[in-house]
């Protein structure tokens, strides 16, 4: 079983591999050895010296922190801190324990581990997933410059003594890449899976552990940077993991698991693989560095104070959005104290209350705890609420599929809110709210309104609504004409048709006979052809057309002239008027016969009509009405209108000029 695995399940490729704690720093004298232990229940950090006296313990904390490397000036310690299910952090101390400080951000989604410092003490290289996967990555001494050197699945990683190269455990074994990034490629030649390498301080060796054939962690090997010259340097099948360089070279630090009480040990053993010499035993202890430093830190280093605060959920720098599972599984925080019990531990919000996930924007927060012996501590964290809805739009008018009078007066009414986003930055239609409604034609209309918010999401709301002419239908009838005379008997056809302004279905449209169909002229005098439309709407119109029906009168034959004037008339003589009417209507065609005085130049009536002595016959063989009027002989030299009154209402004449 790795070493990782007793605390957290970290790799699923190298699932066998170990958790390295790597560092390289120049010869130097050898001094205390840092490493992680549960023997007192937790999983701490504790030191002890070279020869295995004067342990000390480093952290006293609910956090299990392991994986420690010394700076190359053997005053402070990296290592990797993490609570129960949350995520691994680097974190630095003192190397009395003092000053426990986080170094890389809080990540929500990715773990940082395996820290080991550069030769100058300048920079710190770790393995972290903050890039989707395991990749080496490095950050300045003092927290900042956070950067990733490349995309190579890569952990363990540890330094080359002149801060040029890193060494690290990869999917093809043991890699080498330059510090910048650039070059990564593997030297470690077939066997069982290596991991955990540490580059001797002189440069010349990294040593490393492979696993054995049942996949646990086996022997100790040696080989030179490019991978060649390998040497096994322990024997004996057991399981050895996690080797350390000594300050000076001359010696590895390394864990042996002991079969017999299931524990790991500290062990050291010589550069050339001899004189190998047990550290720590009868509990577990892992993951050795060995540094410079020859103080011994003063007898168990007092515990904080004050209460001790974690914040599980909301996690500082977190990202949530409105409805997330995170956001409903609560908050969850925890207060604890090594020195006295703890009275009060209270959250702006109780324990699995929901997450405030209201409004989006960053949020803030905060856990304040209180001991009974009235030691206060406050934590908070900051998280952020995303804003994943796009703004609402609140279309008014016009309503979708709405039905509107043809230049009625509707007001456009819309608005826009974006409830719990990040607020609304343009809102606006194809008109803008409070002007007046496109109802000036008539069918179907179109209208739209669109809303962005802050964080750059777009809502769009189309409706459509109908412009109605409810006016009544309307009746065209083109014929029969208006006010028009149709000859007894001709043929003519009507033609008419009904239609609705706003659209609406046509129900009927009724006249005296289909349109197409012959029009009546079989009786003589005025007529009235009507023709009524009905709407789906029950409106109806009635449009009427008069006309009349007429004799065909062609006109009075000679000696009357074509313009009706009947010249040189002998006064007192009769006067025969023939004309046709096309066909024998007998002998009451005629109604009277009138004469009237006028002027002689432009026939101005000058006197009342007095009625004519007239006898009318018809003449089959001719098809000719004839018509003899008498005549006065005192009407000599004079003018006078010579009427005849058609049974059809006509009133054909003649101008009738006497001679002297």
């Amino acid at each position: 079983m790795s070493i990782r695995r007793f605390v957290q399940i970290t790799f699923a490729v190298l699932a066998l591999s170990l958790v390295s704690s790597a560092g390289a720093t120049p010869p130097g004298t050898n001094g205390r050895i840092v490493f992680a232990s549960t023997r007192n229940g937790g999983h701490e950090l504790y030191s002890i010296g070279q020869d295995g006296t004067s342990l000390r313990r480093l952290t006293t904390t609910v956090h299990i922190e392991q994986a420690p490397d010394w700076s190359p000036d053997g005053t402070k310690i990296a290592y990797e801190r993490a609570l129960g299910g949350d995520h691994w952090r680097i974190w630095v101390m003192n190397a009395d324990g003092s000053a426990q400080a986080p170094l890389t951000p809080e990540s929500n989604y990715s773990d940082d581990t395996n820290p080991t410092w550069s030769p100058d003490g300048s920079r710190i290289a770790f393995a972290s997933t903050r890039g989707g996967t395991w990749n080496i990555w490095v950050i300045n001494a003092d927290g900042t410059g956070l950067r990733s050197l490349g995309t190579v699945f890569a952990s363990d990683p540890a330094w080359s003594p002149d801060g040029t190269q890193l060494t690290f455990s990869g999917l093809s074994g043991i890699g080498v890449v330059n510090a910048d990034g650039t070059n990564p490629h593997f030297i470690s030649g077939p066997g069982g899976s290596p991991s955990s390498p540490s580059w001797s301080p002189d440069g010349s060796h990294i040593v490393f552990s492979r696993n054995n054939s049942e996949g646990y962690p086996g022997e100790l090997y040696r080989a030179a940077p490019d991978g060649t010259g390998e040497t096994q340097l322990t024997s004996g099948g057991f399981r050895n993991a996690q080797p350390q360089w000594s300050p000076d070279g001359t010696k590895i630090a390394f864990q042996r698991f002991d079969a017999a009480s299931a524990l790991w040990n500290l062990w050291t053993i010589g550069a050339n693989g001899l004189n190998a010499q047990q550290l720590t035993s009868g509990t577990n202890d892992l993951g050795p560095a060995w540094g410079t430093s020859q103080v011994v830190p003063e007898p168990e280093a007092s515990p904080p104070d004050a209460p001790h605060i974690d914040i599980y959920s909301p996690t500082g720098d977190g990202v949530y959005f409105p409805g997330s599972p995170a956001a409903a599984a609560g908050v969850y925080y925890a207060c604890s104290s090594t020195v006295s019990p703890i009275a009060s531990c209270e959250g702006d919000l109780p324990l699995f209350a929901a997450v405030d996930v209201s409004t989006a924007g960053p949020h803030t927060f905060t856990v304040r705890a209180r001991d009974f012996d009235g030691r206060t501590a406050t934590k908070s964290v900051t998280y952020e609420v995303l804003d994943v809805a796009p703004p609402q739009i609140d279309l008014r008018a016009p309503t979708n599929e709405a039905s509107y009078d043809l230049n009625s007066n509707v007001t456009v009414d819309y608005s826009c809110s974006d409830p719990g986003g990040s607020g609304v930055i343009f809102c606006g239609g194809d008109l803008p709210s409070g002007a007046a409604l496109d109802t000036s034609w008539a069918g179907l209309h179109r209208f739209g309104v669109t809303a962005a918010d802050k964080a750059g999401h777009v809502a769009e709301t189309h409706v459509t609504y109908t412009v109605v002419d409810r006016s009544p239908p309307r009746v065209v009838i083109q014929s029969p004409l208006e006010d028009h005379s149709y000859s007894l008997g001709s043929a003519w056809s009507t033609n008419y048709y009904c239609w609705s302004p706003g659209n609406v279905r046509i129900v009927s449209c009724d006249g005296p006979v289909p349109s197409g169909d012959p029009l009546d002229t079989t009786s003589l005098g005025p007529h009235v052809f009507a023709v009524t439309a009905t709407d789906g709407n029950g409106k109806t119109t009635t449009v009427s057309v008069p006309y009349r029906v007429i004799y065909l009168f062609k006109g009075f034959d000679s000696p009357v002239d074509t313009g009706g004037n009947l010249d040189g008339v002998k006064a007192g003589d009769g006067i025969a008027l023939k004309f046709s009417i096309n066909g024998d209507y007998g002998l009451n065609v005629v109604t009277q016969t009138t004469w009237q005085a006028a002027t002689c130049g432009d026939w101005i009536p000058t006197g009342p009509a007095t009625p004519a002595d007239g006898k009318l016959s018809y003449s089959a063989s001719t098809d000719r009405y004839k018509e003899i009027v008498t005549s006065s002989s005192s009407w000599k030299g004079s003018c006078r209108l010579l009427r005849l009154d058609l049974e059809d209402g006509t009133h054909p004449e003649v101008r009738v000029h006497f001679k002297k």
